[in-house]
């Protein structure tokens, strides 16, 4: 099966051109909750309404299900994103990415995604801008003129030891290695204070974790990216 996952916008023809040109048999169609304390909810609200007409007129093509996020939070993004993602992937379907629309943060949160789970992301460029909106300048789109594929960050793949590694400094502030290798024994048969040392290392190599050196003993603590591999891989 084609699967899709849409970024949500006031682009409704724009964001489902893809899916009638490569297939979809799924669509999920990624839209803002709404939240009484967000900023301009007005926005999200036209969003929303615009995500029930796209449903209501393409649901006869391929299903189509919401999936609501917090469109300002890339955390709450990229985890609702990939939970997703790795879902249809255990079912060997084809996975594409469609950032054409939504807020910019949802888009990087799901290129992200994209990118760790090696799925196919792709941007349609609009057949025509609306006139209307010269003036103000702001800008609404109809219809689709070509597709353009997203290039990928070059994310590699992380192992079962690094993620349980993650999961426990995620638990701290901080955390000193010497600390986490008493805690975390029994990740390996003879374990040692250097294997713990060349994990730390190379998850900030991978900007995973930050480490520093505190009275002389090296401490760690998860960066934003660490908690987002977490939420993904939990």
């Amino acid at each position: 099966m084609k699967i899709h996952i849409l970024l949500a916008g006031w682009d409704k023809e724009r964001a489902i051109w893809g899916c009638t040109r490569i297939g979809a048999d799924k669509v999920y169609l990624v839209v803002p909750k709404a939240i009484k304390h967000e900023i301009d909810a007005w926005v999200n609200e036209k969003t929303r309404k615009a995500s029930r007409v796209l449903k209501k007129k393409f649901s006869k093509y391929f299903q189509i299900k919401f999936l609501p996020v917090i469109y300002d939070d890339y955390i709450d993004c990229f985890k609702n994103i990939i939970k997703v993602i790795l879902k249809e992937k255990e079912k060997n379907n084809e996975i594409y990415v469609n950032i054409s629309s939504g807020s910019h943060v949802a888009a990087s949160a799901a290129i992200f995604a994209a990118s760790l789970t090696k799925c196919k992301a792709y941007y349609v460029l609009p057949e025509k801008y609306d006139e209307v909106f010269k003036q103000e300048d702001r800008f609404v789109s109809y219809g689709g003129k070509v597709i353009v594929p997203v290039a990928l960050l070059p994310i590699s793949n992380i192992s079962k030891t690094e993620i349980e590694i993650l999961k426990v400094i995620s638990k701290h502030d901080r955390i000193s290695v010497s600390d986490l290798a008493d805690k975390e024994r029994d990740l390996f048969p003879v374990p040692t204070r250097s294997k713990f040392n060349y994990y730390i290392s190379k998850l900030e190599d991978l900007g995973f974790v930050e480490n520093k050196i505190i009275s002389g003993k090296l401490y760690t603590k998860i960066t934003d990216s660490g908690k987002m591999m977490v939420e993904a891989f939990s």
